[in-house]
């Protein structure tokens, strides 16, 4: 069973807020979003990690 136990966390709430302002700021473009993150790596000398969503599997594989 999936419990999102982030779901409330406040840190997690002001990560995706973050995220979600920057995608407004450029309009969702994702090659302006990649550039953005680029320059900011090289402003603070650290790579960013892109991390995926995992999908919710519709399927149970417990039986």
């Amino acid at each position: 069973m999936y419990i999102n136990l982030m779901k409330d966390d406040p840190i997690i709430a002001d990560v995706r807020k973050a995220r979600e302002d920057i995608s407004k700021r450029f309009g969702g473009d994702m090659d302006k979003i990649y550039a953005y993150y680029k320059q900011e790596e090289q402003k603070l000398g650290k790579k960013v990690k892109f991390i995926r969503q995992q999908k919710k599997s519709t399927s149970s594989s417990k039986q």
